[in-house]
């Protein structure tokens, strides 16, 4: 190796130690110019970073942070470096571990440097521009002949991101009017120009709200293009929401406080995370509001649980209070069923667990009711009676494959399939429209689960039919009852009555009535069906007939997804 080459390959190390950690990357970077001839030229640059990103004129970085530049070329008779009005020259003493270079700008007023290397500091947000600009006496790309000798200029772009800054109103429900249908009232500003402190808490405001209300947290950031943001809710439920409008319930007693902070990250831009108090002290008050069930009752392993209106404090001795009541007219059975245990969930008081002495079955219908008891809530507020409520629960695990039952597999490329594996458009009648019209198609549009539905959209000018292929692959259906369901949702302006769907072997036709179910929103259908086994490979179609829609015409549209067959357990 050349001396020059040397020395180019030595100050090339150098640099990347100044600017970055010494990695297999930069040490390819100084080989690359080894075996350079000292008689070529060559303009040639680098800028801080990683093998790849070495070689890129533009950068994204945030404020108050460095790029190192420096000039590679080969046998330049000059070369100059211009920064911007607000960048700052950095000497070469810092190293990987600082983070804040004030002491290390070199302090002069130039914007010109004739060094090879230039770390700069960019101490102002917006697009700024780097020159580069260098004379040899040879051509070199990108070079422009001037009198006796080539000139380049290089531009390099930074885009240098301002530090993010939290900013959000809160707003609290006001009862006073209308009980009933609360209106939302601003409580509270925190904008770009405020950081409280903790010391300063005696001195914000205070917002004070009942046990059981809320408050709701809209985030305004803009500042630094953030990409997400978190609250931080001491005392609220949930303690931590990641929404851009967070609505927060307060079930405890006592002077609360939040925080929120603002985020920036991606693949193309540079991470920047600021956190901010809310200069805002929430009191939660006793509620002057009844303590009673506040949602669905729900079952899950032999336990029923179901919210209330706050936090319960007390559940002692309360199982005798509570009936759970089961009915299952198949098997006869119509009784109350023993309760082994009445209690406070750990993790959520404000649900009340109820455990259950023997296994139910899905097949049953439950109800639970609560008459006479003591569950006492934090503010000190008495669980009112209810009656019975019906008991909702997970029915079991779909038995077909939730690819082909929720219309996932694509076939974009194959109209005759509806764009669909495991289906298929198909009898004598029928042609799936056209590639730029079909009939049947998996569409992105409007989808329960998953991302996709499939959605038929016709005039019922002939009878239509989706083949399910792929229904009993690959083991096939072993004979049983199960509970079939669609979710189905049909377009405002659809008329239709009636679709049917065929078991292929052994053969059952099932009829489905939509004629009075709403339109423009997601609805469940099901039935229960009774069936031998079902062999691997065979059908299950979904069909509509113009003879089940008498007096329906025009253009008819409807969307349907999440497809189960779930086996029904009988109480022997």
């Amino acid at each position: 190796m050349n001396t020059k080459i040397k020395t180019w390959a030595i100050l090339l190390l150098s640099v990347i130690t100044f600017t970055t950690s010494c990695t297999d990357d930069d040490i390819s970077l100084a080989e690359d110019f080894i075996g350079v001839s000292d008689d070529f030229s060559s303009f040639k640059w680098y800028t801080s970073g990683t093998k790849t990103t070495s070689r890129e004129s533009e950068k994204v970085i945030n404020l108050d942070t460095y790029v190192g530049f420096f000039d590679v070329s080969e046998n330049a008779l000059s070369h100059q470096w211009t920064i911007p009005e607000s960048g700052k020259f950095l000497n070469k003493e810092f190293t990987e571990t600082d983070s804040i270079y004030d002491k290390f700008i070199v302090p002069s007023t130039s914007l010109v440097s004739n060094d090879d290397l230039i770390n700069v500091l960019f101490t102002e947000a917006g697009v700024k521009e780097v020159i580069l600009f260098d004379t040899f006496k040879d051509s070199v790309t990108d070079a422009v002949l001037v009198g006796d000798y080539w000139q380049v200029e290089k531009v390099f772009t930074i885009d240098v991101f301002k530090n993010t800054n939290p900013e959000c109103k809160v707003f609290k429900y006001d009862y006073s009017v209308d009980p009933e249908n609360p209106t939302l009232v601003e409580v509270i500003t925190l904008d770009a120009s405020q950081d409280p402190t903790e010391e300063s808490a005696s001195s914000w405001p205070t917002v004070s709200i009942e046990a059981g209300e809320e408050l709701v947290y809209v985030d305004k950031s803009t500042i630094g293009r953030p990409s997400s943001r978190k609250f931080y809710l001491n005392g609220g439920k949930p303690d931590v929401s990641s929404k851009d409008t967070a609505v927060i319930k307060y079930n405890k007693l006592g002077v609360f406080t939040a925080n929120m902070e603002s985020s920036r990250a991606g693949d193309s831009i540079p991470k920047y995370t600021r956190n901010k108090l809310i200069p805002l002290n929430i009191e939660v008050l006793p509620s002057t509001k009844p303590f009673v069930i506040g949602g669905n009752a729900q079952l899950e392993d032999r336990v029923i649980s179901f919210a209330v209106t706050g936090e319960a404090a007390e559940a002692v001795n309360q199982k005798d209070f509570f009936t759970v009541h089961v009915t299952n007219e198949a098997a006869g059975f119509d009784q109350n069923v023993a309760i082994e245990s009445v209690s406070i969930n750990k993790e959520d008081a404000t649900l009340i667990e109820i455990k259950l002495v023997d296994a139910v079955f899905n097949t049953d219908e439950i109800e639970v009711s609560f008459n006479g008891g003591n569950i006492v809530s934090v503010d000190e507020r008495v669980l009112v009676d209810f009656d019975a409520v019906p008991v909702k629960f997970d029915l079991g695990e779909n038995v077909l494959d939730n690819d082909w039952s929720s219309y996932e597999k694509n076939r974009a490329d194959f109209w005759k399939s509806a764009m669909l594996f495991g289906y298929w458009v198909g009898n004598s009648n029928d042609d799936n429209g056209s590639t730029s019209a079909p009939i049947w198609q998996q569409t992105d549009e409007k989808v329960f689960e998953g991302n996709f539905s499939v959605v038929y959209q016709f005039d019922l000018s002939k009878n239509m039919t989706l083949q399910g292929s792929d229904f009993s692959k690959p083991n096939g259906i072993p004979e049983g009852t199960y509970r079939i369901s669609y979710m189905i949702y049909l377009e405002p302006g659809n008329t239709m009555k009636m679709f049917t769907t065929a078991i292929q072997v052994p053969f059952q036709l099932l009829e489905w009535d939509i004629e009075n179910l709403p339109r423009g929103e997601w609805v469940e259908i099901s039935q229960v069906v009774t069936t031998g086994a079902i062999p691997s490979g065979k059908r299950f179609d979904l069909k509509v007939d113009i003879s089940n829609n008498p007096g329906v015409s025009g253009a008819q549209k409807m969307y349907f997804d999440a497809v189960k067959w779930i086996p029904l357990v009988p109480r022997t």
